[in-house]
């Protein structure tokens, strides 16, 4: 029996009606005989549903945008104007449940969050059986998806492998799976994070052996920049795994970064495709890929910097663990982690929890709001040629962080500065050399 593709379709892939009718064309095209499909929830629906989730939290309803996104989806495709009522009508008494407490808690946040996939799902398989295409829609967690109970950033336990392969080995016709959904040992629904339907198509892949993942997004493969900040970031046709893991660590939206690992156990190919274009070549990732110089540049916005004013080394070794137990307490992913003589610094994702994580730490703890932090990625780069660049263009740099990671250099500004450094940066790009013969 040949192996199976996985094809993950991002939110962006399936935007709106014409789009999904478009996402089912590359299924029956590119799919090979055993397509498995990943998806995400359609564009901006996570964004409606984290702020439904809060809303209501506050005494609110904003339900209605979320009614209407998919009803028009489901018209624009000529489905059962009844397909979703049941997940919709679920959603609504999850919403009046959090409006009646007045608080929002993670394990119900990760619920409300769910629909988004969930719903998608049910689209994409119902409009795969009007083009002939026979489907399911699967939710991950009944797939064997069971993770700790770290809501919002679950990890998958050990041991799920075995079990995902043979529950998806059982679903009749093409498996339409949620994304970036899972459930813990409990029954609660759980979360993999931002981005987190890439760690289930790698995971799926892994499970089942198979041949190729093809990741299908609406730019033309994995880019030297974000084009927002850079006008003129061009495709990078192929890209070793350390250097997608290094861009994803930086916060450029290449891949979930704890998706690159089952990617890799997989042994499958793995393709970024152009939904607009399904016939270019996108980007490959490779186990290695001969190269001198950087290969792109990967930034993130509105990070806080977290000061623990420390007196001895052995006082900043104690606040650094007692640091990073405390993100991981409320959830919070450290990002870069720098230490001087008398002060541990963190630069992380600016979330409310923050301020419950500096009380927590108690006094001696300042957070630094307005920054952003980018990095310029890949092999033999000179260690000071990113600051120097930064340097020539006018740019202000907060803190550098050269020589700590083999595969990039990295950087705090002010976010007012991020357009000006990430052009800075991409010169280096543009004129360093691709791959080596």
């Amino acid at each position: 029996m040949p192996s199976p593709h996985v094809l993950k379709f991002g939110g962006a892939a399936l935007a709106d009606g014409p789009a999904i009718l478009r996402a089912c064309a590359i299924v029956r095209e590119h799919g090979g005989s055993r397509p498995i499909v990943v998806v995400s929830a359609a564009l901006g629906v996570t964004d409606l549903l984290e702020a439904a989730a809060a809303a209501a939290a506050r005494g609110g309803c904003e339900l209605e945008r979320i009614r209407l996104r998919h009803r028009t989806l489901v018209r624009q495709l000529g489905l059962d104007p009844e397909l979703l009522d049941r997940h919709l009508g679920e959603l609504t008494r999850l919403l009046e449940q959090v409006r009646r407490s007045g608080r929002l808690a993670p394990s119900e946040r990760d619920f409300a969050l769910s629909f988004g996939e969930r719903m998608s799902a049910r689209i994409v398989a119902r409009a795969l059986r009007r083009t002939g295409v026979a489907a399911t829609p699967v939710d991950a967690f009944d797939l064997g998806f069971t993770t700790d109970s770290n809501h919002g950033s679950a990890r998958l336990e050990e041991g799920a492998l075995a079990a995902i392969r043979a529950a998806t080995e059982e679903v009749p016709g093409v498996a339409v799976v949620t994304g970036f959904l899972a459930k813990d040992r409990r029954g609660n629904l759980t979360t993999l994070g931002r981005n987190g339907s890439d760690l289930t198509a790698s995971i799926i892949a892994e499970a089942v052996g198979a041949a190729e993942i093809q990741f299908w997004k609406a730019v033309g493969g994995v880019m030297t920049a974000d084009p927002a900040l850079v006008e003129d970031a061009a495709v990078i046709e192929r890209l070793s795994f350390a250097e997608a893991a290094e861009l994803a660590f930086h916060g450029a939206s290449v891949l979930h970064p704890a998706a690159v690992a089952p990617a890799l156990r997989a042994c499958a190919r793995v393709r970024f495709c152009d939904v607009r274009d399904p016939r270019s070549p996108g980007t490959r990732l490779e186990r290695s890929v001969p190269r001198q110089g950087p290969v792109g540049i990967a930034a993130r916005r509105g990070v806080v910097r977290v000061d623990l004013d420390v007196e001895t080394p052995e006082r900043r070794a104690r606040r650094l663990v007692e640091l990073f137990a405390t993100l991981e307490a409320f959830g919070v992913a450290p990002g870069l982690v720098v230490s001087s003589a008398d002060r541990a610094s963190a630069i992380v994702p600016d979330t409310p929890a923050l301020e419950r994580v500096a009380s927590r730490l108690g006094d001696g703890v300042r957070l630094t709001r307005g920054l952003a932090s980018l990095a310029l990625v890949g092999p033999g780069t000179a260690l000071d040629a990113g600051l120097e660049r930064l340097r020539a263009a006018g740019v202000a740099v907060r803190a550098a962080f050269l020589g700590e990671r083999e595969l990039s250099q990295a950087f705090l500004v002010a976010e007012g500065d991020l357009r000006a450094a990430a052009r800075a940066l991409h010169g280096a790009v543009a004129v360093s050399p691709r791959t080596v013969p």
